[in-house]
């Protein structure tokens, strides 16, 4: 049985079905057992999915310049 780091270490994984099914049944089986990893994935996948419908923030020409002005100077 995997334990808890294991199961962090393959969470984005797990979420993102890129596990074999052997490996996706071990998380499976810890995460029936295991009340923190199931909450931590559950976060996790909270986290990724306000991360994707937030559009990408779009800078207009006059702001990079700004930007790139002010790493030039220092």
């Amino acid at each position: 049985m995997l334990k808890c780091k294991e199961v962090t270490e393959q969470a984005s994984d797990y979420i993102d079905h890129n596990l074999s099914w052997r490996q996706r049944l071990s998380v499976v089986v810890h995460l029936f057992i295991c009340h923190y990893c199931r909450r931590f994935i559950r976060h996790l996948r909270i986290t990724r999915n306000f991360g994707q419908r937030r559009p990408s923030p779009v800078a207009n020409d006059d702001e990079v310049a700004s930007v790139m002005e002010k790493i030039k100077k220092s």
